[in-house]
């Protein structure tokens, strides 16, 4: 057995490897599923596509060739990439080239990765109550989130904390625990909780809260794990539908909020989610993996050239004008969207680094 020196570095580390591994997974998938949706409508309009790469950075690994397309494996496993014939301006010559097909089908071709993302966020949230279930509105007597700046925050709780007891009082539901929490407000309390294999106490004191009724509660300020029931596919697909919708709404709400800035993150916001994903389970994962897939949709459909949505724009531009742009205009228009891009990158890894210089993440 491994001394306990050795196990409190090993468990950080662990945990590190697994939210990391989780994380590759997940964009590495995301990322295959966004561009095999413009490989297919690529195939369906008779684009020649000239590689289909796993990864990013330098060819690695060449699999095979099968008609014109060459399969091959980048170092970077963060998704892939499609190299369509005849992609650039003024390439229109280019035999079963992307610039040699009509306006329609170009844009559908562009559209159909983000469509994929949608369709994979649709798939994810419909058989997550089928594989994994649904909340039956019972509660555990475990952390799944934390809120922000609460006294759950301060005291040290995290996600995946059992809390198994209270002042010297055994927990063995979720209902006792919060019947304790809410009965305590302004009343110290003395939490045994079970993180891993360890035990550890914390103190602390809950916040008096009034409800709607007037009565006054306590509460630390965390959300406790939902008791979770398989159901048919039916009923998981009706309820994956309803979610895709919300969390759609969700996202594009936010995006066009007053409290955008807290709404936005970067590498550092999407690597403390995993982590909070992992700690809750499988559930976690798949619903991160699903909201990441249509924020992957969405973000890529904003009009700024080198995105899709900019591709689109620029296509909707000589639609209107009843003939191509430029290849000096497409180049310039790109330029000024890299620049943009740039400049948000650098604004969110800001927003980023705030947060982490705050303590806000990887709590």
């Amino acid at each position: 057995m491994l001394p306990e020196y050795l196990l409190a570095i090993a468990q950080p580390v662990t945990n590190i490897l697994v939210t990391a591994g989780t994380l590759i997974i997940i964009l590495g998938v995301l990322i295959f599923f966004h561009e095999a949706g413009h490989f297919a409508a690529a195939k369906i309009f008779g684009i020649r596509v000239e590689e289909f790469a796993f990864g990013f950075g330098p060819k690695l690994i060449r699999l095979f060739k099968r008609r014109e397309t060459e399969y091959t494996i980048h170092p970077i496993p963060l998704g892939g990439f499609v190299k369509l014939a005849g992609m650039e301006p003024g390439q229109e010559n280019v035999p079963n080239g992307f610039q040699s097909k009509p306006v329609r089908q170009r844009a559908l071709v562009i559209l159909a990765g983000p469509l994929m993302s949608l369709a994979l966020a649709y798939m994810i949230f419909s058989v997550l109550g089928f594989v994994v279930g649904m909340p039956t509105g019972d509660i555990l007597n475990k952390v799944d989130l934390v809120a922000p700046d609460s006294e759950a925050e301060r005291i040290g709780l995290k996600t995946g904390d059992m809390i198994i007891a209270i002042n010297g009082e055994k927990i063995d539901s979720g209902q006792e625990m919060i019947k304790l929490i809410h009965s305590s407000p302004g009343k110290t309390l003395v939490l045994v909780i079970k993180r891993d294999e360890e035990k550890l106490t914390l103190v602390g004191t809950p916040k008096p809260e009034k409800e709607k009724g007037g009565r006054i509660v306590g509460r630390l300020g965390f959300i406790p794990a939902p008791v979770l029931r398989r159901v048919g596919l039916r009923e998981s697909i009706s309820n994956g539908t309803i979610t895709t919708i919300a969390f759609l709404g969700s996202i594009l709400t936010s995006l066009f909020s007053r409290e955008v800035t807290e709404n936005i993150g970067g590498p550092l916001a999407i690597a403390d989610a995993a982590q909070t994903s992992v700690k809750r389970g499988l559930h976690g994962v798949l619903q991160l993996a699903a909201i990441l897939s249509l924020s992957l949709a969405i973000l890529n459909l904003l009009p700024i050239p080198v995105l899709d949505g900019g591709h689109i724009l620029l296509l909707l531009a000589e639609a209107l004008r009843g003939r191509r742009l430029s290849p000096s205009t497409v180049e310039m228009a790109h330029r000024i969207g890299f620049t943009i891009i740039a400049i948000l990158f650098l604004f969110i890894m800001y927003l980023d680094l705030n947060r982490l210089a705050a303590n806000r993440l990887f709590r």
